[in-house]
């Protein structure tokens, strides 16, 4: 089995032409998403953009951006993900997750401190299925 490589360089965690927040310069530390994340968020905005409105989408995602900036601070908000939902992945190495309103974020902590984002699923979501492809998605990350 390979181990689980970290993004080589963060992906935005969300697009500058849609959004008017102000982007956390991602060479600062903090967290960064893995590609299968980062388009579940595009999702997520997308979805309650169209059920709620751009202005409910774009505090939804600061939200969530401002619990992953919590997140990296407080270690004690973390709780392990039960080693069958990871082994189903293939995945040896320690995974995380945090509930953030409607959306559950699994990560893991990369060599260099930050949270590596590999997963963000509605809790009506079919978890231990979709988190094993999220996970086998992102074990293949090449960069």
């Amino acid at each position: 089995m390979q181990p689980l490589l970290p993004p080589k360089k963060a992906i935005l965690p969300f697009r500058l032409k849609t959004l008017s927040v102000e982007i956390p310069d991602p060479d600062m530390g903090g967290y960064l998403f893995y590609s299968v994340a980062d388009k579940e968020q595009d999702a997520i905005f997308s979805d309650t953009k169209l059920r709620w409105g751009e202005f409910q989408a774009e505090r939804y995602i600061r939200k969530l951006h401002d619990h992953l900036s919590l997140l990296c601070d407080n270690k004690a908000l973390w709780r392990r993900v039960p080693g069958r939902l990871t082994e189903k992945a293939g995945i040896r190495e320690t995974v995380y997750v945090s509930r953030f309103e409607r959306h559950y974020i699994f990560f893991r902590q990369l060599p260099s401190g930050r949270l590596g984002v590999m997963s963000l699923l509605h809790v009506q979501m079919d978890i231990p299925d979709r988190l094993a492809k999220d996970l086998q998605i992102a074990l293949r990350e090449r960069h």
